[in-house]
């Protein structure tokens, strides 16, 4: 299944994308490593981060709907 492109849509209450948590994001690793043993190494993270933290709630979706890049 080389040569495809892969979208992975991920949602969070808090930030594990950059800052001090960043340690504990175990799934996009995790999903880049399986989908790279299939033969998808080409994958696209979306992150609507900051769900559970009212400061970041409001611009959650709209921040992640702009990074998308197809």
């Amino acid at each position: 299944i080389t040569g495809k492109k892969v979208y992975v849509a991920l949602a969070s209450g808090g930030v594990y994308s950059a800052g001090p948590m960043a340690a504990y994001d175990f799934v996009a690793p995790y999903l880049r490593a399986t989908l790279g043993f299939l033969g998808l190494t080409n994958m696209e993270v979306v992150r609507v981060e900051g769900t559970a933290i009212p400061d970041l709630a409001a611009e959650a979706l709209p921040k992640a709907i702009a990074s998308i890049q197809v």
